[in-house]
């Protein structure tokens, strides 16, 4: 075993952790350990829209009540707050360390208004892609006191006493074993989409920091709430950006219908992703779906209006749907349109954190997506993901450095990461009678038949059943490799783990609910409940057994709870 040190360690190299970094590297000593180079982290793909409060002296109060409505009454309205009133100063901030921003002729920041939202506080990076969000934070992390360990992957959290000691993580390209020693952790991994066969997310994403905090001991939260995009190319899951649809595209089922008049008649094909989505599918399975199967994407007429605009940042976007859509639909959006369903997302769930990104573990922090501040409640409308990000993952910096200032370095329980090292030997070598590829696709192809965009008891029943028997297959997987260097198939079956413990976590949360909410649509309970279910769902480890669950109450300041109409 190879022994580090830090002060803090960090894991995920994404938005969340670099910005965490950034704040931590001001007072300590930094690590961030990362299963992939800061420019592979799944933010990169993400198209850089950032949504940010008005300016000082403006009333976000707009703002607020969308989000919040958008994830339909959720949200716990103290940490939306956070998010509005901070987001200002995050931009100048960005802007200070090099971000440049789309602005107008007069220098002014273009801001524009996503999917479910007519608040104008949107604003895009001039790239149009977070890859330059992220690229930024790097070089700035490059100046400081801070250690990147990319292509490490995490295996445990080391706990002892109710106190964060550290981690482990295997050197994927050497297959050394490594304990990491901290005063405080931060958590930054992001989501699990590849729990669905059909995802927008990064092979990449398969919650290793939520699954492995939960199996140390910290809590899960609104883990059955799960996000489906509208727009993923049929057949790829490659995204098709929400912008395809603010500037102007259309959807239109096999009769040739514009059908988002009738689902929602105001806002058409920009209500939030849950409608949209949720519309889409309807339309699919009511036997009006292209071919029986899918629903276009009508980008025909949008190349001429784009040819007369000043701002190069429309037809910029356009041409990177063309690009896609040529290459991976072999479409010509100018001729053709493009076949698109809603495939998984984002995941509005994950580890239970209070505002500052602490979990109830001392020393153990988590931000971004991997994290439950509970500010996207029961569906995230576009462009809070970034948001989220940046002002959280400075947030969870500011605490676990302050943390990490205050004490010594605790004694590092080597046994803990003994025994872990033992564990990842005996995974290596073993020799049973399951494939972890077969065991995967079996997972994927069973929450998306059975926990995705609809849901009933049986199908939900049927899911959890097969994840049981999954669980127990895993026990005897023969992984084929028993070699240490660039073990990927030591790796997937780890992911797998996670995926599984990760799968179990939503399919009980979304049978024991028993209404349909945001992202949660069960159709044996179609309405919203808010007299028994305005409340959060939090998932404790068990061991081999289902996770424990229980409830806690959505903080509501400003907003009481309305019905959604859009």
């Amino acid at each position: 075993m190879i022994f580090q040190t830090h002060d803090v360690i960090i894991i995920g190299a994404g938005l969340a952790g670099l910005r965490a970094a950034i704040e931590c590297s001001k007072f300590v000593d930094v690590g961030i350990v990362s299963k992939v180079y800061p420019v592979r982290s799944h933010t990169v793909s993400a198209t850089g829209a950032i949504h940010i409060s008005p300016a000082p002296g403006e009333d976000p109060e707009e703002y607020m009540r969308e989000t919040i409505k958008g994830g339909d009454y959720l949200n716990d309205q103290d940490a939306v707050e956070i998010m509005a009133q901070e987001g200002f100063t995050e931009l100048i901030h960005l802007e200070d360390i090099g971000v440049v921003f789309h602005r107008d002729l007069d220098g002014t920041i273009i801001r524009s208004s996503p999917g479910g939202m007519t608040t104008r506080t949107a604003t895009i990076v001039s790239s149009g892609w977070a890859q330059e969000l992220v690229c930024t934070l790097q070089e700035q992390l490059l100046k400081r006191r801070t250690t990147f360990y990319n292509e490490f992957f995490i295996t445990s959290i080391l706990i002892k006493d109710g106190v964060c000691r550290g981690i482990t993580a295997i050197d994927i390209k050497s297959g050394e074993f490594y304990g990491f020693r901290a005063k405080s952790v931060i958590i930054a991994t992001g989501g699990w989409g590849r729990v669905y066969a059909i995802t927008s997310n990064s092979h990449i994403c398969t919650g290793d920091g939520t699954a492995i905090a939960f199996r140390a001991g910290a809590p899960l939260k609104d883990m059955e709430f799960v996000q489906f995009h509208p727009t993923v190319l049929y057949g790829s899951g490659i995204l098709i950006s929400e912008t395809a649809r603010v500037i102007g595209g259309r959807l239109l089922n096999s009769n040739g219908e514009q059908f988002m008049k009738k689902y929602a008649p105001r806002f058409k094909e920009i209500a939030p992703r849950d409608v949209v989505s949720q519309a889409m599918q309807r339309e699919i399975d009511e036997g009006r779906g292209i071919e029986g199967s899918y629903i276009g994407l009508d980008l025909r007429q949008m190349r001429k209006r784009f040819r007369r605009q000043k701002i190069p940042f429309f037809k910029q976007r356009f041409d990177a749907f063309a690009d896609l859509a040529e290459t991976y639909a072999l479409i010509d959006i100018d001729q053709e349109i493009i076949p698109v369903i809603p495939g998984e997302h984002f995941t509005m769930g994950g580890i239970k954190t209070d505002v500052w990104g602490e979990t109830p573990i001392k020393g153990l922090y988590a931000a971004g997506e991997c994290a439950c501040i509970s500010v996207q409640g029961a569906n995230r409308e576009g462009a809070n993901a970034l948001t989220e990000c940046l002002i959280f993952g400075r947030r969870a910096g500011i605490r676990a450095t302050e943390f990490a200032r205050k004490i010594d370095f605790l004694e590092f329980p080597r046994d803990q990461a003994e025994s872990e090292e033992q564990k990842l030997v005996n995974l290596r070598n073993a020799k049973g009678h399951y494939d972890v590829n077969a065991i995967r696709q079996e997972l994927q192809h069973t929450m998306w038949k059975n926990v995705g965009l609809f849901r009933n008891k049986e199908g939900l029943e049927t899911a959890l059943k097969k994840i049981i028997e999954l669980k127990s297959k895993f026990k005897e997987i023969d992984i084929g490799d028993d070699s240490k260097i660039f073990n990927t198939a030591l790796i997937y079956a780890l992911e797998l783990k996670n995926l599984i413990d990760l799968s179990e976590c939503i399919v009980l949360g979304a049978l024991n609910r028993k209404e349909h909410r945001g992202a949660h649509y069960r159709e044996d309970f179609p309405q919203r409940d808010d007299k028994n279910w305005l409340k959060h769902s939090i998932f404790n480890y068990n061991g081999e057994n289902s996770p424990i669950l229980s409830f806690e109450d959505v903080v509501i300041t400003r907003f009481p709870p309305k019905a959604r109409e859009y």
